[in-house]
């Protein structure tokens, strides 16, 4: 796998999954004041993508074999790439490098993600895009991995808000992976792609 992988930030989830959308689809996303997040509820793990307006999003986590309530820890790597992982064991950051580490030949291919407008918006699904009932986006921080999983805040969890120059993903989702006895995590891959050009007309 790719590196160095730098931490951008956390997204913590009561078992619902998160949407990675291009954020200027964001105001057509009514997972709460619509009926659009019980469009997600019924989905099984094949499915890893969702129209949003006239784009796609694409489904992040949660891996409830993982841990039900739970941390997913958002990484970035030089090339641009992104990775989502829940993990579970006694040492949260090797588990972490691990599954950063680990070989994603094996991964399911997911829909691919388009961004157009730069920022890439990571939120709940069971929230609205934007407005009263929408999820607040805390920029992108790098920083050290955490040490522990540790607890959600007493005053609730932002979404995430990333920049990116990547236009178009490869989306790669690895669920309930044991690396011994004791760890495990899921992983989900945002990895930046050029489509191929397309052959000019004689």
């Amino acid at each position: 796998m790719r590196e160095p992988w730098v931490h951008l930030g956390r997204l913590w989830t009561n078992g619902d999954p998160f949407l990675a959308v291009d954020a200027s689809l964001r105001d057509a996303w009514r997972g709460f004041s619509g009926d659009q997040y019980d469009e997600v509820v019924d989905l099984g793990p094949e499915t890893t993508g969702i129209p949003v307006g006239a784009g796609r999003a694409v489904l992040i986590g949660a891996d409830g074999v993982v841990r039900d309530d739970s941390w997913m820890e958002v990484f970035q790597a030089d090339d641009g790439a992104i990775a989502v992982v829940q993990a579970s064991g006694p040492d949260y950051p090797r588990v972490l490098t691990d599954a950063l580490r680990y070989p994603d030949a094996d991964d399911e291919d997911g829909d691919p993600l388009i961004v157009h407008s730069g920022e890439l918006a990571l939120f709940s699904a069971a929230c609205d895009g934007t407005g009263p009932h929408s999820q607040p986006l805390a920029p992108a921080r790098p920083g050290s991995v955490p040490s522990s999983h540790g607890r959600p805040s007493r005053d609730g969890d932002p979404g995430l808000m990333l920049t990116t120059t990547c236009t178009t993903f490869a989306f790669k989702v690895r669920w309930h992976t044991l690396l011994d006895d004791e760890n495990c995590f899921a992983r989900w891959l945002l990895i930046p792609h050029e489509p191929r050009d397309q052959p000019t007309p004689e």
